[in-house]
Order: structure tokens, then C-alpha cells, then sequence
């Protein structure tokens, strides 16, 4: 079976969240320091606006692979991403408001950020396994 585009948004997705375990664990202050940073600004960041277009551009590949070359359980990444979709837009509409919460969540969480590290881990480890073995 060849590559797809739920295959390919499956190892994009594995990948980022691998990338981001792999910061969080061995650069974990250094890390929710940094997006404390960014969450904390006036205004969105290049950063921020560069994750944006990261979101934004998975879920257009997950719809388009939807009209154009939908496999069995697509639906799986279309609603993950669709999903987390939808974080970005709050970012993007509502950037005040959702930065000071994300800001908030760094602050008061402590010990806790160990464990996004483990979900956003365990989420590229799933999608790794979508990639290889379900598309």
C-alpha cells in the first residue's frame, strides 16, 4: 500500500508529538518556559502564527484526503485533527483570552506538565501505529 494522505498526517502527527516528548523530557523547563513566553505576548508570535499554519494546514490535507482518497478508519485522524482544529482557531479569533489560559495552565499545573508530555507521547506512539500499520 502506497502513501496516502492520512498515512502522511498520521507520521506528521507521530513525528511533532515525538518532537515534543522528546523537548519536554529532556528540556522540560527550558520548554514550558518558552511557551510561557510566547502565551504570555500582546500579540500572537511568529511562533505561535507558525503552529497555526501547521494545524491548519493537517486539517485541509485530512478533508482533502476525505473527498480525494479516503481510506477505512480515516475518520480517526479527520476528527483528531478537526478537533485540535478547533484550539487553533480559538488562538487565532480569541488570542487574549486563550493565551491567559494557556499561560495559567503552565503556571499553576507544575508537576502535571509531566503528564501532557505523557498524553501528547502516547498520542505519537498511536498515531505512529495508524501510520504503519492502518493506512
Amino acid at each position: 500500500m502506497g502513501m496516502n494522505l492520512f498515512k502522511a498526517v498520521s507520521f506528521i502527527l507521530a513525528i511533532s508529538a515525538l518532537i515534543k516528548v522528546f523537548f519536554g523530557i529532556f528540556y522540560h523547563e527550558q520548554l514550558y518556559v518558552w511557551a510561557r513566553k510566547h502565551y504570555s505576548q500582546e500579540m500572537r508570535t511568529g511562533a505561535v502564527n507558525l503552529l497555526l499554519v501547521y494545524a491548519i494546514g493537517l486539517l485541509i490535507m485530512v478533508w482533502t484526503g476525505f473527498f480525494v482518497n479516503y481510506v477505512p478508519k480515516g475518520w480517526i485522524v479527520i476528527a483528531f485533527v478537526t478537533l485540535a482544529s478547533l484550539k487553533s482557531l480559538n488562538i487565532l479569533f480569541n488570542w487574549r483570552k486563550t493565551s491567559e489560559k494557556f499561560v495559567s495552565f503552565i503556571d499553576k499545573a507544575g508537576n502535571k506538565l509531566w503528564l501532557v508530555d505523557l498524553v501528547v507521547g502516547s498520542l505519537g506512539i498511536f498515531f505512529l501505529y495508524l501510520g504503519m500499520w492502518v493506512y
